[in-house]
Formats: structure tokens, C-alpha cells, sequence
């Protein structure tokens, strides 16, 4: 299953759906901008974080449902979805199956509306095993190599050494290679909703190494589109207020047109 953490705040409920092999701690630097906006639920996906390790066959419409069972076991609907890299991934497809849950989308470095999803990174990280290893490949999430300490590698090797973590990324990485070609038509359904049907919000790194943005796939997409000049795949990081204040407008106005 999937795990939802209710983190408060005020106006309408927004979700906030990390990226792959990362947990809900990765919005630390997002939640008190973002409250202010919202009442802020953030998940773990399955295979990361507190949610278990069965993730079967680790595709993207796989991780959704079980998402979909969180929201529909707390009472959610309507939601604001904010997805990161794999977790925009996991809300452009709630967004196809279960609009009825889904308000409006903000994305980061989506799988699907990107040149596609860096297989290395995706093969290498599941078996990373010493600290100069894990640090030399999660650098390439970032512009400022600084951002990958000791104490966040070490909890990255901490949690791939707890039993079924290694399995269980390994099948959403090779489901996200074999899915590539999903990806991209869900997005693409997506982009043909009008938006004021679904508001949509992207935001990219302009540096990003393992999901370069598509320009012609954003443009076909039809969303308000935030490059952050001078971060990579982590702009929510990186560019922390850039970004808090992109997604904080946005969510605002969806608080003013309910």
C-alpha cells in the first residue's frame, strides 16, 4: 500500500507524490511555503519510505491504484496533485483513470513529458552499496553537488538495505524503462484536456540530467510552464523559492475558483 501522511495547512487539499527512490521527506524544504496555500497530504509510494516493499509488477498504473486506495480510504477527492520525476508519472495517470480525484496537476520533471528517464541512474541506484558510489551517482540529480551530504547518503543506503527495498526499486525501474512509450500517450491524452477542465502547472530544471525536458512534448501539453535557470532534476530543492512560489500561486488559484 501506499502511505498518507495528512502535514496540515490551509485551503484545499493538495497531495504531494515524491520521486523515485526518494519518500515524502524530500518536500522538507516545501511544506511551510506550501501550507499557506493548502492543506498539504504527502504519500509514499510503494517500495520508498514507510509503505512496504510489494509493489508487483512496479508499473505506474500499479503505484496509482494503490495511491488511489490511500485517498479513497481517507476520504479525499478533488485533490490538488503535486508529483515529482516518477510521482508526476503516478498523477498524470490518476488524472486519466480516476478524474474524479484529481482537481488540477503541478508537475516536476515528469516521466513522460520528458527526453526520457536516464536508464543508468534508474539500473544503478537500486544496487548502490558504499557512500563514494551513492554520492557520485545522486550528484547527478543536482546542480550543486553540496546538496548531496553524508547524512542523505547515508539514509539512501540505509533504506536500500532494509529487506525487499532493492527488488522492489528494481521493478519500478525496469517498468519505467519498458512503460516509456505509456508514459508519453498519458501524458499526451492529458495535454488534450482543455485547461481550464484540468488547471495543469509544469516545473523543470534547466539542467536536468536525467529527465531533460521535451520542449515539443510541453508545449503540446498546454500547461504553465516555471524553468528554473540553475538547478537540475531537484528544482523543488534546488530552487526552493522559485518553485514554493510557482506551486503557492498556483494553489492559490485553485483556492480562489472553488
Amino acid at each position: 500500500m501506499a502511505v498518507l501522511k495528512r502535514l496540515g495547512g490551509a485551503g484545499p487539499d493538495a497531495v504531494l507524490l515524491h520521486g523515485y527512490g526518494s519518500d515524502s521527506l524530500s518536500w522538507v524544504v516545501n511544506q511551510t511555503a506550501l501550507q499557506t496555500a493548502a492543506t498539504l497530504h504527502a504519500v509514499d509510494l510503494p517500495g520508498h519510505g514507510s509503505a512496504d516493499t510489494a509493489v508487483d509488477d512496479g508499473r505506474v498504473a500499479t503505484l496509482a491504484a494503490r495511491v488511489a486506495q490511500a485517498l479513497d480510504a481517507a476520504g479525499l477527492t478533488r485533490l490538488n496533485l503535486v508529483g515529482h520525476s516518477l510521482g508526476g508519472a503516478v498523477a498524470l495517470r490518476l488524472a486519466q483513470v480516476r478524474p474524479d480525484l484529481v482537481a488540477s496537476l503541478a508537475l516536476i520533471a515528469p516521466a513522460g513529458l520528458g527526453l526520457g528517464v536516464d536508464a543508468t541512474f534508474l539500473d544503478t541506484y537500486p544496487d548502490l552499496e558504499d557512500a563514494v558510489q551513492a554520492s557520485a551517482l545522486m550528484q547527478r540529480l543536482v546542480v550543486q553537488p553540496r546538496l548531496i551530504g553524508r547524512v542523505l547518503v547515508a539514509r539512501v543506503l540505509a533504506q536500500l538495505g532494509e529487506p525487499g527495498r532493492r527488488d522492489a526499486l528494481r521493478r519500478i525501474a525496469q517498468a519505467l524503462r519498458d512503460e516509456a512509450a505509456t508514459l508519453e500517450a498519458t501524458a499526451e491524452a492529458i495535454g488534450r484536456t482543455p485547461p481550464t477542465a484540468l488547471p495543469r502547472l509544469v516545473i523543470w530544471g534547466a539542467q536536468d540530467r536525467i529527465n531533460p525536458p521535451d520542449p515539443d512534448r510541453l508545449a503540446r501539453f498546454g500547461a504553465e510552464t516555471v524553468l528554473a535557470p540553475e538547478a537540475g532534476h531537484l528544482p523543488h530543492v534546488e530552487s526552493a523559492a522559485l518553485v514554493n512560489e510557482a506551486l503557492r500561486a498556483f494553489l492559490q488559484a485553485r483556492a480562489a475558483a472553488r
